[in-house]
């Protein structure tokens, strides 16, 4: 649905910026150039120089803020990143918070690259609490018991965190040891969801090649009465009917349905290549599941540290890796960034509850400050009597435009690929010590406690760059048709992707 394939020229061509002149320079200065004068009259003129050049960097900064009105973002963040927002924080390798800007970065693309992740704080103690203050303030009593009773499941030796934080309610906790694996593993919720605007049939080939899956596809209508039926009276639902566009609502629905129900999502112009049991089923284990698998003994092997692991949790694949290229920020907001076409989740997983945490602080906390803010501009431009323009301009600023351009947020931050890829790297850091440059140049499936990650030719065969394989590939499981239904709502500003670098 978010069909973002953007492209990088084979050869880029950067401005030239000449050095400055040396100080050793012959050049005459202009006061130099002066013919000789009295020194109280030089002084004179010095000083009258001065005053014109001041009152002329006076008129160009009132012409800017006349012309380019801004908002004031000091009230917001574009998704929150976390559960609770963390303000001008930065995760290191280690999950601790640090401000420190001569950091070493994690790749050669620099603290730039590191610094787009939003993760906020991702110590286990901090991850936990912010997870149980949103399970309990946001989400309706039947979803507060289900999630809260699966959490400690995916932290196992958190159980003192847990019980600090939820004392009697802790009594479905685990025992703390690693053992309790494996985890929930979502092959059991077999059920594959779609949406779209206009209900159609399985147009993917889904239970053709999962005969025994269910499949449903929802339309608008149908996703109105699932949110009113399983988020009555809560935050959530409130998001929901806040949200500005249709293609958010679509984002935010294939995150909901998953937590609540489990299975699998995939966007309605995808066809499934392969049967969703063998996703995955081939993957290796992160550092042969050294620091976060069951510690060997002298007689495990490593096929039986895979057995006791069982099946994943949750899948994702890779969407675009731009390598080392230095302009990475030029065509995607991330240099590594992963797909949200199509995912499979365990229900009440905590990616899930961490993406639709952020979309909800977003849309119900951040979204009003941004529009208070226009609004006492736009009323400020007008008692200053600036051109009516100007402030019809600014009025009619969508929050979904890009924040660069004063809006609150882009759609793919706000509830896309972009947020999504941050909830996902937060949980892996914050449980297993993984960062996104750990996946760097992935070429086979790969497996990190819980959570299975395919390359790009997972669910992006033959798009023609990122090392990606064609649709015949033994690693191809779903083929993304790019079709881009939400190019339909005429209120999304998002452009297309495009499909190959230097290509459109």
């Amino acid at each position: 649905m978010h069909d973002q394939k953007q492209t990088l020229p084979l050869h880029v061509t950067y401005p030239y910026r000449p050095s400055l002149p040396s100080s050793s320079s012959s050049s005459p200065s202009p006061v130099s150039a002066i013919p000789k004068s009295p020194p109280l009259l030089l002084r004179r003129w010095k000083g009258l120089t001065l005053t014109i050049l001041f009152l002329i960097g006076v008129q160009l900064v009132l012409q800017i803020k006349w012309y380019e009105p801004s908002l004031d973002h000091t009230a917001t963040t574009s998704n929150g990143p976390t559960f609770a927002e963390v303000e001008e924080e930065v995760v290191t390798p280690t999950g601790s918070i640090s401000k420190d800007p001569m950091r070493v970065p994690l790749t050669d693309l620099g603290v730039e690259a590191d610094d787009s992740y939003i993760l906020g704080d991702t110590s286990p103690s901090a991850y936990i609490a912010s997870a149980i203050d949103f399970v309990q303030h946001s989400l309706p009593p039947q979803h507060q018991i289900m999630i809260l009773d699966a959490l400690p499941q995916f932290f196992p030796n958190a159980e003192n965190l847990f019980k600090n934080r939820l004392g009697d309610v802790a009594h479905t906790m685990t025992s703390g040891s690693s053992s309790q694996l494996p985890l929930p593993a979502m092959i059991d919720f077999k059920h594959v969801w779609q949406t779209n605007k206009d209900r159609v049939g399985d147009l993917g080939g889904w239970l053709l090649m999962n005969p025994d899956w269910e499949w449903s596809m929802l339309d608008d209508r149908q996703a109105d009465e699932w949110i009113d039926r399983y988020f009555p009276a809560s935050e959530v639902k409130a998001m929901w009917h806040a949200l500005p566009l249709g293609i958010m609502r679509a984002d935010t629905l294939r995150y909901l349905l998953l937590l609540v129900h489990g299975g699998v999502y995939s966007d309605v112009d995808t066809a499934c290549l392969k049967p969703i049991s063998t996703w995955a089923s081939k993957a290796v284990l992160w550092k042969d599941g050294k620091d976060w698998l069951i510690p060997p003994s002298e007689t495990t092997t490593l096929e039986s540290m895979k057995e006791s692991l069982g099946p994943p949790s949750f899948v994702i694949g890779v969407e675009a890796d731009i390598g080392s290229r230095p302009d990475w920020h030029m065509w995607y907001a991330r240099p590594l960034q992963l797909v949200q076409w199509t995912f499979a989740s365990t229900p009440s997983h905590p990616i899930l509850l961490d993406v639709i945490s952020r979309i909800v602080n977003t849309t119900n906390h951040n979204l009003p400050k941004w529009l208070a803010s226009r609004d006492a501009k736009v009323a400020q431009l007008r008692r200053q009597g600036d051109p009516s323009e100007v402030a019809d301009r600014l009025m009619t600023l969508p929050p979904w435009a890009d924040s660069k351009d004063g809006g609150l947020a882009s759609v793919m931050e706000w509830t896309g690929p972009g947020v999504f890829t941050d909830s996902a790297f937060r949980y892996l850091n914050a449980r297993y010590n993984f960062t996104w440059a750990d996946l760097r140049g992935l070429r086979e499936p790969l497996r990190v406690g819980d959570v299975a990650i395919l390359p790009v030719t997972g669910f992006s065969p033959g798009v023609g760059q990122f090392g990606a394989g064609e649709m015949y590939d033994p690693q191809a499981m779903v083929h993304h048709r790019f079709a881009g239904s939400w190019k339909d709502d005429r209120s999304d500003q998002r452009k297309p992707r495009i499909s190959h670098f230097g290509k459109t």
